[in-house]
């Protein structure tokens, strides 16, 4: 079994392309010039090096999102905490807002995704 050096898949052997980035192991090249991680739209397939998936956080905002575990699982414990005191502070009616965003994360590539959560440098990224 080969390891993607981009996306860190076990391939076949015999395989020229790494099934999950489309890294060629022969060139060196991804396949038409592809971004790695950002290939497929699997929600529970995670999205970039940080390993964060879509479908996972947005299940977690969906079922228990007042209580802000999403923020935690994408590495935000600051909007984890704004999270839990909002809920709160609004007697359960901000949970309405978090599962209005996990319906959105659901909605949106993985590439949007990994833009607006994982990578954001925003203290409580929102829609």
């Amino acid at each position: 079994m080969k390891t993607c050096p981009r996306c860190g898949r076990s391939a076949d052997d015999l395989s020229q392309y790494c099934p999950g980035c489309g890294y060629n192991f022969i060139s060196g090249d991804h396949i038409n010039n592809q971004q790695p991680y950002a290939t497929g739209d699997n929600a529970f397939d995670p999205c970039g090096p940080e390993g964060k998936a879509r479908g996972v956080a947005a299940l977690l905002a969906i079922l228990i999102g007042s209580l802000g575990i999403q923020y935690f699982y994408l590495n935000k414990p600051t909007a984890g905490i704004i999270t839990i005191l909002l809920s709160i502070v609004t007697c359960g009616l901000w949970s309405v807002v978090m599962l209005i965003q996990g319906i959105l994360m659901f909605c949106m590539s993985n590439a949007q995704f990994r833009e607006k959560y994982v990578l954001s440098t925003s203290t409580l990224p929102l829609f």
